[in-house]
């Protein structure tokens, strides 16, 4: 009996062709791995959604897309301007023209939504950091002279002060004094090197000057003269403080020397640290056009320093900024040279680009 079954077992098996079965058991096995990667990329189409984030809409301005798609994996952005496409969760994008722009969002190769988006030009967007801050007292009184001062992030030749009182400039000095004739709310402006288009303004108000009534005091009747006794010391009467005197001469506020008004002006023109980690992140926003050369204002005099780029050429740092913006870039080395007020003179970078699926250097 046993014989019979091992024989009929041998004979089965001989009639099986096993690459076959291997091929089958692949096809299996590919086919549920397909299943289990639809599944876990799969997003139900009614729930995607995205948000738009802009303080104006307008020319220049820089915009947040926010994907808000439950379980998306993939993104692709078509911003309606013929623009390069996206492929991030949160993009950012600055449209160059005004108009109607239709953005497009695909989620995860399948699930596809559309929005409008208007773009307004609405004249020069205003860089808050190159505006002064006016420093100033909010209450004076009717001819009270006070003093005003402001601080600037760059570097400041020129000062044209108005007091909201003339209706035309009334000082050209750094820190103007200055003494209101008239009550009321004043509106005190500055511009800071002919930079209309940054000029700054704080609301003063001025308070009448209240005049101190002397009041008369009628004679109630007649004092007879004190005897000569009563004009003798007091022996139990104790002296005055020999420090009153000297307390009483020192002002509440001590006046800043002309060596300490340098000193503080030249802490003030110190321009802020920053790493040169920190500069090759902010190079790296640039290339997503999440900065501009702007942001870097108050690390640089000017945009026009030089730049020795990948060690053979010599561009200005704006140029560079228009170079790598909207490019796939990797730094390699990155080295900033400062003055003495801390101020970026220059730097050295070396840099590749993504071209197809090669990086090589610009």
């Amino acid at each position: 009996m046993n014989r019979r079954l091992k024989n009929s077992i041998n004979k089965f098996y001989k009639k099986i062709d096993f690459r076959t079965l291997y091929i089958f058991i692949i096809f299996i096995l590919i086919g549920l791995f397909i299943l289990f990667y639809k599944y876990s990329r799969f997003v139900s189409c009614e729930q995607i959604d995205f948000a738009i984030e802009a303080e104006r809409k307008q020319v220049g301005e820089i915009i947040g897309f926010k994907d808000l798609t439950p379980g998306a994996k993939s993104w692709l952005w078509d911003f309606g301007d013929n623009s390069p496409k996206k492929y991030e969760q949160h993009p950012l994008h600055r449209y160059s023209k005004s108009g109607m722009y239709i953005v497009t969002l695909k989620v995860n190769g399948s699930c596809i939504l559309q929005k409008t988006i208007e773009i307004k030009n609405m004249g020069k967007i205003i860089d808050s950091r190159k505006v002064p801050q006016i420093i100033s007292p909010t209450v004076v009184t009717v001819g009270q002279p006070f003093n005003v001062y402001c601080k600037y992030s760059g570097e400041a030749f020129s000062w044209e002060w108005s007091f909201g009182e003339s209706g035309q400039m009334d000082d050209t000095s750094e820190y103007p004094i200055y003494n209101y004739s008239e009550p009321g709310k004043k509106r005190l402006t500055l511009v800071i090197n002919g930079d209309i288009a940054h000029i700054a303004s704080k609301d003063i108000y001025v308070k009448p000057r209240v005049l101190n009534e002397v009041k008369e005091t009628p004679i109630l009747g007649f004092i007879p003269e004190k005897n000569d006794e009563d004009f003798e010391p007091k022996h139990n009467i104790l002296p005055e403080n020999p420090w009153v005197p000297v307390l009483k001469n020192i002002s509440g506020v001590p006046e800043e020397t002309p060596l300490e008004k340098e000193k503080n002006k030249i802490i003030e023109d110190q321009a802020p640290s920053i790493s040169e980690n920190q500069f090759k992140e902010l190079l790296l926003e640039v290339a997503k056009q999440g900065k501009t050369k702007e942001d870097f204002s108050k690390y640089i005099n000017n945009y026009d320093f030089s730049v020795i780029k990948n060690d053979k050429t010599i561009i200005t740092f704006s140029e560079l900024c228009e170079k790598i913006e909207n490019k796939k870039i990797k730094i390699i080395s990155l080295r900033i040279d400062r003055n003495n007020n801390n101020y970026i003179t220059n730097i050295n970078i070396k840099y590749k680009i993504k071209k197809g699926p090669f990086w090589i250097y610009d």
